[in-house]
């Protein structure tokens, strides 16, 4: 790309409206990104930069193109353990024993980088695993991404076998209907989440870097997943992210990261916990 500057540009309208770091890592895939858009578009690279900066719709369809990742279920079996012997089972105690005579007292719970949906259903088995009275009625997994495209696919809840790797035949059957299984291309097989589960789930589109969704979000929430989403943001961003995180979790709430981003959640009220990676738990 000749011209430098405009790729500045739309780096920093990356930095400021998303809160990406740009590593070496980064900036090559928004580079092949950017080759991707400019070409279907049949403009230059360097007039594509200046568009999409200039524009948030183009923008958000840049991020589209970068942000595209493999995720599947459980995709941190530790972790996913963790939740299932030692985090939920004293959520849900604590919610059985505090509940009052309310129109919603449902145990919150969300998904903030939710992608495809994985972390959320993941989530949301394991709350069934724990809970199997776990219903829409006590028990909410809120899940949101920037990704409009990574929303519709969650919506669906269908899924290929490649996705479900982590799991285990009897999870499978358990918590998913096989709808299409051509013997000849059995990796082409499509699973539906039962729906039990997706009951459970509701997605929604967010910016987690736009101040205006975090209103009303104080204190709303037991347990925060916000995996692999720490390690792409600048230092500054990181700390907004992580203040806003904490303000979101009730006292005596969890917050999960990805294990190796662990060193990167600093907190006064967030205190780690060290029976396992990428736990903390707010204090008073």
């Amino acid at each position: 790309m000749e011209d430098k500057a405009a790729l500045k540009k739309l780096e920093d309208a990356l930095t400021e409206y998303y809160g990406w770091a740009m590593h070496a890592g980064t900036r090559e895939k928004i580079a092949a990104a950017i080759q991707r858009k400019a070409a279907r578009l049949h403009v230059p690279t360097d007039q594509y930069c200046v568009l999409a900066a200039s524009s948030s719709s183009e923008l958000l369809s840049l991020v589209e193109e970068i942000a595209v990742s493999d995720t599947f279920f459980f995709r941190e079996p530790g972790q996913y353990e963790f939740l299932r012997t030692t985090v939920l089972p004293e959520l849900f105690e604590k919610h059985s024993a505090t509940q009052t005579v309310s129109r919603d007292n449902r145990l919150r719970l969300w998904s903030a980088a939710c992608s495809t949906g994985e972390e959320a259903f993941s989530l949301a088995i394991t709350c069934h695993q724990v809970n199997a009275k776990a219903d829409p009625s006590n028990v909410e997994v809120f899940a949101t991404d920037v990704r409009n495209r990574a929303l519709l696919e969650a919506s669906r809840a269908k899924y290929k076998l490649p996705a479900l790797r982590a799991c285990d035949v009897e999870l499978r059957a358990k918590y998913f209907e096989n709808y299409y299984n051509p013997p000849e291309a059995p990796l082409d097989s499509r699973y539906t989440v039962i729906s039990n589960v997706r009951r459970l789930v509701i997605f929604r589109r967010a910016n987690l870097m736009d101040g205006t969704f975090w209103k009303g979000a104080a204190n709303r929430f037991e347990l925060i997943l916000c995996a692999n989403v720490p390690m792409y943001l600048h230092s500054a961003a990181l700390r907004q992210m992580v203040e806003r995180l904490s303000r979101s979790l009730r006292e005596g709430g969890y917050l999960m990261v990805a294990p190796a981003e662990t060193s990167l959640i600093e907190h006064a009220r967030l205190k780690r916990i060290h029976a396992c990676e990428g736990f903390f738990q707010k204090q008073a």
